[in-house]
């Protein structure tokens, strides 16, 4: 068994970006495996560019063609994981040079950690089509007081602080799923959710003092951003309240902003 899989969702082929973000991934090493998820003509095709370039010797295509949303397509990729861990690499991000080395290194001296957060630089795109870094992500967690040792995260601390980016974290598979995986009714707060509900379960969050992810934020079509142009401000923030109320429960309750506002109109009633 291989102890960490990379798990990279495709719901459009843009061989550029996926080139760049397998390049990040260790060449031909038998302790990785990548598993593309969605479309299975796009996942062939990502696999014939993975082979072209030598990209690790294990490749495993998960087909999702119903639902090509973010949340979808990462559940079933870790219901189908064999592996102890997993890691999820978008096709327009990239692994930096130490990630897998790192992560090794803390997974054999720190089995308990559930979930282990890198520090992320965060990316968008200048006039020119170039990528400019603009700012990190997750560092606050080496700034402020956590309980039980530096860089833990509790739910009173993710209470008072939500933008931990989970891009590029590494997840014990078993735990994930008996956590109940991500819930897709929550959209951009799924993550956020998902951290509350792992912390209030007692899983080790350990946000580690590493640079070890290059996130493009902003992309055309990226779920989040074509997701964040459906959603009002008033909706981001019922999201953001009804993570706080679901990490509660293990299945996806399926609450919606249109439900909750009727309930209200009805209670003035």
């Amino acid at each position: 068994m291989k102890n960490i899989t990379i798990i990279i969702p495709i719901h459009k082929y843009e061989e550029e970006l996926l080139e760049r973000a397998l390049k990040s991934v260790p060449a031909e090493n038998e302790e990785y495996e990548i598993m593309f998820v969605g479309p299975l003509d796009l996942c062939y095709k990502a696999e014939k560019l993975a082979h072209k370039l030598k990209i690790a010797t294990g490749i495993v295509n998960v087909e999702n063609k119903g639902e090509t949303d973010f949340v979808s397509q990462i559940n079933k990729a870790v219901y189908a994981c064999t592996d102890q861990y997993f890691t999820i690499l978008e096709y327009d991000d990239k692994f930096t040079d130490n990630y897998f080395n790192v992560m090794q290194r803390y997974i054999a001296e720190h089995p308990e950690y559930s979930i282990i957060l890198p520090i992320n630089e965060y990316y968008e795109k200048g006039e020119n089509g170039e990528l400019k870094m603009v700012s990190f992500g997750n560092e606050i967690a080496l700034d402020m007081s956590f309980v039980d040792e530096m860089g833990v995260i509790n739910s009173d601390e993710l209470d008072k602080y939500m933008d931990f980016n989970c891009t590029g974290g590494l997840f014990k598979t078993e735990d994930f799923i008996s956590l109940g995986c991500l819930k897709k009714s929550l959209k951009i707060a799924a993550w956020y959710e998902f951290l509350l509900r792992a912390a209030y379960k007692e899983k080790l969050i350990h946000v580690i003092p590493k640079i070890g992810y290059q996130h493009t934020i902003g992309r055309d079509g990226s779920y989040m951003v074509e997701t964040q142009k459906t959603i009002t401000p008033e909706e981001g923030k019922f999201l953001v309240k009804l993570a706080k109320q679901e990490y509660f429960f293990k299945e996806d309750r399926n609450k919606t902003f249109e439900e909750e506002k009727n309930k209200k109109v009805e209670e003035v009633k």
